[in-house]
């Protein structure tokens, strides 16, 4: 396949990948909006409580097909394909195991406000964007993380050759006392095909990481893609109301191109203060960029950044 795949033209590529879009649609980002919620998952326990109930979820509604997630300590992605009224069904089954687990756990957590906003993907290019933001998303919150080592989502599984080689378990290969204590479900007759590594949910088990792979022409478009399309990032970043989307390397690459645009230099030390804060307002403006952000890159002060930008 692979030597296939090598012959084909970047053209005969892309086709392969509209006609796997076409013929697997329709494509869904559901979200839940952090601003409006507390921590949930913060602890690796909880996150795997999370991962679980996500995990079982899945299994019991086969008509969606789940290609990319990540789970945020507030908040969540979730790119997915099926109808509509499944794919919100899907996050409402999911919520409701999370309530049950948190009860018998005693983890008191208020779950009001994490609540679905899903939106249609039209097309192959936006089904790309959408997957590479939701892979990025512990990235740039986080410098810890990469897309690839970030344990709570699709990321660090697309394209990666380990994935195979990783030992996994079917559920009825171990204890049941086990099994149960991972998937926190006693009925596991429902979740058959799930699989188990390490004592947590094997996330390609339950995720169609091939199909999500499928729409990339290959894995060296989609790991260029990761870092290069900052314009489809900012308009995802607008629509969804997310706060940061950039890390400070990538702003900085944008400041020193708009730079660059407007004062025909890259060397933003050279810049006036006039300059550094039409550059500032752009930043912020179409880029997300907080305060402190834009003082990091442009050194500016922190009392003008706040006059300009307060609250």
């Amino acid at each position: 396949m692979a030597i296939e795949r090598k012959a084909l033209t970047f053209f005969e590529k892309e086709k392969l990948c509209e006609e796997r879009f076409d013929a697997s649609g329709p494509f869904w980002h559901l979200y839940t909006d952090g601003t409006r919620m507390q921590n949930v998952f913060v602890t690796k326990d909880l996150f795997e409580i999370g991962l679980a109930a996500l995990g079982v979820s899945c299994r019991l509604i086969p008509k969606v097909k789940l290609v990319s997630f990540e789970l945020m300590v507030n908040h969540l992605h979730l790119i997915m394909t099926g109808q509509r009224e499944d794919c919100c069904l899907l996050f409402e089954m999911f919520k409701d195991r999370l309530i049950r687990i948190f009860s018998r756990n005693d983890v008191v957590v208020d779950l009001t406000d994490f609540n679905p906003h899903i939106i249609p993907i039209p097309d192959l290019k936006a089904l790309r964007n959408e997957i590479l933001y939701t892979h990025r998303n512990a990235y740039v919150a986080n410098p810890d993380f990469t897309p690839y080592n970030y344990p709570w989502g699709t990321g660090w599984a697309y394209f990666s050759p380990l994935v195979d080689k990783i030992q996994t378990f079917d559920l009825n290969e171990i204890s049941l006392t086990a099994a149960r204590k991972i998937t926190h479900t006693r009925d596991l007759a429902l979740v058959r095909g799930l699989r188990c590594s390490e004592n947590r949910i094997f996330i390609p088990s339950f995720c169609d990481i091939q199909l999500g792979e499928s729409m990339f022409a290959d894995p060296r478009s989609y790991f260029n893609a990761l870092t290069k399309n900052v314009e489809a990032f900012a308009q995802i970043a607008a629509r969804l109301q997310d706060l940061i989307f950039l890390t400070d390397d990538e702003l900085f690459s944008v400041a020193c191109k708009i730079s660059e645009d407007s004062c025909q230099t890259k060397k933003i030390t050279l810049l006036s203060p006039e300059h550094k804060i039409a550059i500032a307002k752009e930043l912020h403006f179409k880029y997300n960029a907080t305060n402190q952000q834009i003082r990091r890159i442009l050194k500016l002060d922190p009392t003008i950044l706040n006059e300009l930008f307060p609250g």
